[in-house]
């Protein structure tokens, strides 16, 4: 439970890291790709079918080539989403971003009874070989924390005084 919680984290801490990096600069570390421009390799072709068939297909959709190989990026409403793919093409993980105000009913009660005097800011949903993980970003008036949750455990991934 641990490895795969860590596993996921890990996976998440590289896509922000990297979409900092495809965001800041086009160096060969990332870039943006148009869907026309993706590739007609056999990687990008079954990245790009699987990802159509993961998510249809949203019209504001933006590929990268990143070190690990692709990643596909598009919005739906408030939600941010994310399907990362290695070199041949195979599917790694997504992650969906959004607020409270999408969150599961259970996962938001769940969260609630067990910091009550927090406010949710926003919730990453990592899905990884059919396994899903949720970060979740709470705060109060002096400090602030993401937590892990999985399978209805909670664990605090990192704590911070707001001072």
């Amino acid at each position: 439970m641990k490895k795969l919680i860590g596993l996921l984290l890990t996976g998440f801490l590289l896509t922000l890291s990297i979409m900092t990096q495809a965001q800041t600069s086009t160096t060969d570390k990332a870039y943006l790709l148009n869907i026309h421009n993706i590739g007609t390799d056999k990687a990008a072709v079954r990245a790009s079918r699987d990802y159509w068939e993961r998510s249809g297909d949203p019209d504001n959709t933006h590929w990268y080539k990143i070190p690990l190989g692709y990643m596909a990026e598009y919005y739906s409403g408030p939600t941010q989403v994310h399907y990362v793919y290695d070199k041949k093409g195979g599917f790694l993980y997504s992650i969906r971003t959004y607020t409270q105000k999408e969150m599961s009913a259970d996962l938001r009660h769940l969260v609630r009874s067990n910091y009550y005097d927090f406010s949710i800011g926003w919730v990453k949903e990592v899905e990884q070989e059919g396994v899903t993980a949720y970060v979740v970003h709470i705060e109060d008036s002096v400090s602030w924390k993401e937590l892990a949750v999985q399978d209805g455990e909670i664990r605090v991934l990192h704590a911070y005084c707001k001072e």
